[in-house]
């Protein structure tokens, strides 16, 4: 099969829906260079052990940051586990306690007590438990290839090693692994179409996430990556589990004939009557997969995300480039992009800014050199086509002020920018200043996901999502919704809403019934809120 050109076609496990083409592109491992992985080659072994830890801790954080900003905070809830895990002090004891105690090196000490941890997983009856020991196994792995100086990297016909998120010749492919991380699907850029694994269940956490993202994938398949010809072209049925190598023209029109995976993505798009429904972004490339959802626009672009995954602030240029790219891709649909929003648990720190107790506006009023960058690069991008800024964090109508004041300073000098700015409604002292804030205020939004934390002292930081979900019915909550929409009417400033709240359908018709008419919700749930939107349409014209 290595060199097979013609036609072949395999049965595997459909695993995520849709159909998918493109390159064979292997997921492999390589080792960084002598010092890549820092100084800890001639380190004690618990010194090793710790940095492993910490490493591997910090990136699940940022892992949860992008699901959170991506999909919401259900999906983010996988990464904030796996951080709790590797922060239970049972197992960090057990760890230090193999290589401080019996003398195990780190790399020992990591196989030994995660396989332990997964011996009685694996023994399950439930497939679900068992599912659960393949989360461990990718933990092992992700603290082994730490202390072991191993990169994962893509490898194609043409280019031997690619890292993970950026195809150097920009090819759709479909990527091939023995078994999907967790993070993968999170971390791959936009031109891989899908996923064609030897193991993985429908239940793991990997495949949850492909599900989210709308990225077929299809397992069961034997001898991977190393079965599949560099030269493939792959053709993936994750609704049938039929994998298609160098598919004909005739295969390919029989595979078009149902739904793509674009087509699919566009199921329930229908623009509806009285309700705008735009997409969040936490990346430039997701733009991408808000347009394959038919996006009415970009209601909620979160900038910190690729500034917090690259542990760099972004310069300029890169901002620049960032956002003029949201704003082609769009035409003339609108774009709100919203300041740096650091501090709390989007830890400043990562990114080379000190830990304080400051977040959002009150972070940017204190430190001007993160603003300034910025707002030229908004004022920049917004020379052409029109940017609508969201102010986040905001807590009284002096701050706004301020802030705003900050920002024009900042973008001083520079050609004429089309900019409007914005609140986003979050902290409950602002709520209470409405009034004032939006009589200074171009628009606003309100975010639903703070707004809740901060109103009813509900900690989301370590994974207890009940919580939170049992709050957004409260009455205390719909009651500050209708009271800032009114107050907006009033003054006629538009209002909009995000947050888990304009992602969830459960939820559609009671922000249409208190006059909110446009939110900015999480692409993969986008057509959910559609149909129902038009379900609570259809049902008042029939009563009317």
């Amino acid at each position: 099969m290595k060199h097979a050109s013609t036609e072949v076609t395999l049965s595997g496990v459909p695993l995520s829906p849709g159909v998918a083409v493109g390159r064979a592109c292997l997921h492999r491992y390589r080792r960084m260079g002598r010092n890549a992985a820092g100084d800890e080659g001639q380190a004690p072994e618990s010194r090793r052990l710790q940095a492993a830890l910490d490493r591997m801790i910090r990136h699940m954080q940022e892992l949860a940051r992008q699901a959170d900003a991506r999909l919401g905070s259900e999906e983010a809830g996988i990464f904030v586990v796996y951080r709790l895990v590797l922060e239970d002090q049972g197992l960090r004891r057990r760890l230090f306690e193999a290589v401080e105690v019996d003398g195990l090196g780190a790399e020992a000490a990591v196989v030994a007590q995660l396989d332990l941890f997964k011996v009685g997983l694996e023994a399950a009856q439930s497939e679900y438990l068992r599912t659960r020991a393949a989360d461990i196994s990718m933990l092992q792995r992700g603290l082994l290839d730490g202390l072991r100086g191993v990169v994962s990297c893509l490898s194609c016909k043409d280019i031997p090693h690619c890292d993970v998120g950026r195809c150097v010749l920009g090819n759709d492919h479909i990527l091939v692994d023995r078994e999907l991380s967790a993070s993968l699907p999170l971390e791959v850029d936009d031109h891989t179409r899908g996923f064609l694994l030897e193991r993985g269940g429908p239940n793991a956490h990997a495949l949850i996430l492909a599900r989210a993202l709308q990225l077929p994938a299809v397992g069961g398949l034997r001898g991977l990556p190393d079965a599949i010809p560099l030269l493939a072209r792959i053709l993936i049925n994750g609704d049938t589990g039929e994998v298609v190598l160098n598919p004909s023209a005739d295969t390919l029109a029989r595979h078009g004939q149902g739904p793509t995976k674009a087509e699919s993505r566009l199921q329930g798009s229908t623009v509806i009557p009285g309700l705008r429904v735009m997409a969040n972004i936490g990346r430039a490339v997701d733009v991408h997969q808000a347009l394959a959802v038919g996006a009415e626009g970009i209601g909620l672009y979160r900038t910190e995300i690729e500034p917090l995954m690259k542990a760099r602030l972004l310069a300029e240029t890169e901002q620049v480039a960032c956002y003029a790219g949201v704003l082609e891709a769009m035409g003339d649909r609108p774009v709100c992009i919203r300041l740096l929003d650091l501090g709390g648990d989007k830890d400043s720190a990562c990114v080379g800014m000190p830990r304080e107790g400051r977040r959002g506006a009150g972070l940017l009023l204190a430190h001007p050199q993160l603003l300034r960058p910025q707002a030229r690069a908004l004022a920049r991008a917004a020379a052409r086509r029109p940017i609508h800024v969201l102010y986040p964090m905001i807590v009284d109508a002096e701050q706004f002020r301020s802030l705003r004041a900050l920002f024009e300073d900042a973008i001083a000098g520079l050609p004429g920018a089309h900019l409007r700015h914005g609140v986003l409604f979050e902290v409950p002292a602002a709520c209470l200043q409405a009034r004032q804030i939006l009589e200074q205020a171009d628009f606003a939004c309100i975010g639903t996901n703070d707004l809740i934390q901060f109103l009813f002292a509900e900690d989301r930081s370590q994974g207890g999502g009940d919580g939170h979900l049992r709050y957004e019915s409260h009455p205390v909550l719909w009651g500050l919704i209708e009271d800032l929409s009114r107050t907006a009417r009033a003054l006629g400033r538009p209002l909009s809403l995000c947050g888990e709240l304009a992602s969830d359908p459960r939820y559609t018709a009671r922000i249409l019934q208190v006059g909110i008419a446009q939110i900015s919700a999480n692409v993969g749930r986008i057509a959910a809120v559609r149909r129902t939107a038009q379900s609570v349409l259809e049902g008042a014209l029939k009563k009317g």
